[in-house]
């Protein structure tokens, strides 16, 4: 928290302080919806004292922000942002940086999605559901006839990061290395932490920068071109005679690890957190598993495993909401708490696969939906549809799977151990 005193409250500003909002509590990250509830009645747009940011939690006020471009995800943009750094003393970070999804403006941001695409076409994508394909096989394997496991050592921990790595071309004997690299890209601004924490990272980050690069390299200077996976796609892509640079390749992958890596890592400890403390709900899933992909978004929307809202800040003054945002400042966009908002979701805490989910918000919305939905929802799709063939008799363990919290992690309510009881000896001296 920033204890910093602020100066006296402009006239009309709402605020509050960690009394009402402390995303660091324990309490909070155990159960949060009392919190989301107070925020989306009593203060839908607040300005927070201690977080030195603007935080917003209605469903309504939520969607307006993200499809605003006023409002962007730069860093480069929040008013205690490290001044721009010369040309020649930019490293790879900044320059891969500064020309991705998140810093350009929305003629540019079309122009990397419309490149893109090729990447994402069906061919591409059905060999990388092929490659994550086995390795889900391959961790339910490696899990066997256990009596238990814990879904975040055997799956959580393994699946995402290790799924973005094949889609990239990443060999396996550097998964480690990869996965150091994806979490410090996503920390390395992020305005909740330090300054020098936040150096750290970004310095960290150096070497995979390095490795891509030379990746790209390889595959432009070879004679046959660079291929058709993933990532010969965009090399290869042209628009009217555009291509993407080195520097815009490697935004691409830093856009898909900070969607689809670290962040996809709760995707599966919460799915079957929802669907075994939910028997009926998985029942159902079981008997129409049709409703695979709407299960999924209402895991996801029941859930809502961030911690910290998504960041945005003002690029001018603005009023919103009744409230005078100034320019460079930081807002909290509390998606989360928006997926519990009454408003639009009745009963928010009830799971429910059949839910109607039109308009939702669960990867986001406006010229920054997510870019690694697709990938999100292969990912759970094959990991559920392997469970339940594996497990049907699958239980949580103690009731509760022995829940627990990585409390100190800096965006998510990080469920680091859930163990499941998987019930397949009992069965099996049944039959």
């Amino acid at each position: 928290m920033n204890d910093t005193a602020s100066t006296a409250a402009p006239a009309g500003r709402i605020e509050i302080d960690a009394r009402i909002f402390n995303p660091y509590s324990k309490d909070y990250i155990r159960e949060p919806d009392p919190v989301w509830q107070t925020l989306i009645r009593d203060y839908p747009i607040a300005w927070h004292k201690d977080l030195q940011m603007w935080i917003v939690s209605t469903h309504e006020l939520v969607d307006r922000m993200l499809k605003d471009n006023r409002f962007s995800p730069f860093f480069g943009h929040w008013e205690h942002a490290p001044p721009p750094k010369p040309e020649d003393q930019k490293n790879d970070f900044d320059k891969s940086y500064e020309v991705g999804f998140f810093a350009v403006p929305p003629k540019d941001h079309l122009r990397l999605r419309k490149l893109t695409m090729p990447a994402f076409s069906k061919p591409v994508m059905a060999k990388i559901d092929a490659k994550i394909r086995d390795l889900i096989v391959e961790c339910f394997d490696n899990i066997g006839d256990a009596e238990e496991f814990d879904v975040y050592e055997t799956l959580a921990a393994k699946i995402p990061v290790r799924a973005i790595a094949r889609m990239v071309g990443v060999p396996t004997n550097m998964e480690d290395f990869f996965h150091d690299f994806a979490v410090n890209i996503i920390k390395a601004t992020r305005i909740n932490l330090g300054p020098k924490e936040r150096e750290a990272a970004m310095q960290a980050t150096l070497p995979g920068y390095a490795h891509f690069r030379e990746m790209i390299a390889e595959r432009r200077a070879r004679p046959e071109g660079p291929g058709d996976d993933f990532f010969g796609s965009l090399i290869s892509a042209s628009d009217n005679g555009s291509q993407l640079t080195d520097y815009e390749i490697l935004s691409v992958i830093f856009a898909l690890i900070t969607a689809g890596s670290d962040t996809a890592t709760d995707l599966h400890t919460f799915l079957l957190q929802a669907l075994l403390s939910h028997p009926d709900q998985l029942a159902l899933l079981r008997q129409k598993p049709e409703l695979m992909e709407n299960a999924i978004i209402e895991c996801l929307r029941w859930g809502s495993f961030g911690k910290m809202p998504f960041f945005r800040f003002a690029t001018e003054d603005i009023e919103f909401a009744g409230q005078q945002i100034r320019k460079g400042q930081g807002i909290g966009v509390n998606i989360m708490a928006a997926w519990h908002d009454p408003a639009k979701w009745p009963e928010p805490t009830k799971l429910d696969i059949t839910r109607r989910l039109d308009g939702n918000i669960v990867f986001g919305a406006g010229a920054h939906f997510c870019i690694g939905t697709y990938l999100v929802r292969v990912q759970g799709s094959l990991m559920l549809t392997e469970f339940m063939k594996r497990f049907p008799d699958a239980t949580l363990a103690d009731g509760d799977g022995r829940i627990d919290y990585e409390w100190t992690h800096h965006n998510a309510r990080r469920i680091n151990r859930l163990v499941v009881k998987t019930n397949v000896a009992p069965a099996r001296k049944a039959a």
